[in-house]
């Protein structure tokens, strides 16, 4: 984003009822957006997550069906905002399919051999495999590498002319998102908003509700050298499409802005968050002004 990627925290206010399904439609999605923007720094931006109101409002459990035609599941308890709550994933059999090539592909790419189970615990292993021995540069690589690997021969070059920074495109792109990395990242809805670079109200947002690689692997590291930097360097630099991602590492939920260009990452508001207690490789959890040691140096804004 022009501005810094920020935590976000959410507050569940009451719902005036509406006259017509659409207002009914608009209303929620303001709404949602409108909670999602209030900023969660109770105690700071750097250092270990702070606790927000938000985290103690509880929501319905419920079952969600997300993915390639809806095949996979993931079951929500109570207290899923909560920032420890765990969300259950049901992985459907296309899903492990993608699965297991991407994980072929990361194997490849750092000479390691294929797990012989695939699931998404191998999925994450080989992932902190993919850190070892390497800078914020080199996690990141290697990511964009695997990324490129997928494209054809000049697949960059057509998806330039096809795809130019509009209002088509970049809806188009959301809602791909929406279905493709669904195996990845977990159950996702595609919101309006006006953050992007043309300054239009176009539905080029895609909210992670909770992100299973940030639940799972509970690595601040991992998260931005390896998702956002490398997914922002692959759509500016090899799509010529602006991408924003700002993870909110409080409640593990996360927003991709497409359309809007990032800030360098020397100088993204990612790099000053702390090391999850969650996380096997975590150094000085929670404590204040301690960045995760896996970032590079933040240069301020």
């Amino acid at each position: 984003a022009t501005a810094p990627s920020t935590p976000r925290a959410r507050r569940r206010g009451a719902r005036p009822p509406t006259p017509t399904r659409a207002t009914q439609d608009d209303s929620c999605a303001d709404e949602r957006s409108s909670r999602r923007d209030v900023s969660a720094r109770a105690s700071g931006p750097r250092g270990g997550a702070s606790v927000s109101a938000a985290s103690t409002v509880d929501s319905d459990a419920h079952t969600e069906p997300y993915s390639f035609f809806n095949l996979a599941t993931a079951e929500f308890p109570s207290d899923w905002t909560s920032p420890t709550a765990r969300v259950s994933y049901n992985d459907s059999p296309l899903d492990l399919a993608l699965m297991a090539w991407f994980m072929r592909k990361i194997a490849m790419a750092i000479d390691t051999p294929m797990p012989s189970n695939i699931s998404y615990d191998e999925f994450i292993a080989l992932c902190f495999l993919q850190m070892q021995g390497r800078d914020p540069d080199g996690q990141r690589d290697i990511t964009l590498g695997i990324m490129r690997s997928l494209m054809p021969p000049g697949g960059d070059k057509i998806f330039r002319k096809l795809f130019p920074t509009n209002k088509f495109s970049l809806e188009l792109n959301a809602v791909i998102c929406k279905i493709v990395f669904a195996w990845m990242v977990g159950p996702m809805e595609v919101e309006s908003t006006t953050e992007n670079d043309l300054g239009e109200m176009i539905a080029s947002k895609v909210h992670i509700k909770k992100c299973r690689w940030l639940q799972e692997s509970g690595c601040t590291g991992m998260c931005v050298n390896m998702c956002k930097t490398a997914t922002q360097d692959f759509f500016v630099n090899d799509f010529g499409l602006p991408l924003t991602i700002k993870p909110n590492f409080e409640d593990k939920s996360c927003d991709f802005y497409f359309g809007l260009t990032p800030p360098p990452i020397e100088k993204d508001e990612a790099l000053t968050f702390g090391c999850n207690s969650t996380c096997g490789t975590a150094v000085a959890a929670g404590e204040e002004g301690k960045p995760c040691h896996k970032l590079r140096k933040y240069e301020g804004p």
